[in-house]
């Protein structure tokens, strides 16, 4: 196993390769990223922390949801 190293920005989870390692193609590979702790994003952007429901007019019927 032969080992490189470099460094590349990452764009929608897309990581290139160096233009001098283009030429390997259809092979595999072991990938390890080491990304700087300043970078990392602390909070999943596609998380959220609530939800909010308007139930106004919703009926609970608890018989109903036990039968379930």
């Amino acid at each position: 196993m032969q080992a490189i190293e470099f460094e590349t920005q990452i764009h929608n989870g897309i990581i290139e390769l160096p233009s001098q390692f283009r030429l390997w193609k259809d092979c595999s590979a072991k990938v390890i990223v080491l990304i700087e702790e300043n970078d990392i994003l602390l909070k999943d952007p596609y998380a959220f922390d609530a939800v909010s429901l308007n139930t106004k007019d919703f009926r609970f019927n608890r018989e109903e949801a036990n039968e379930r």
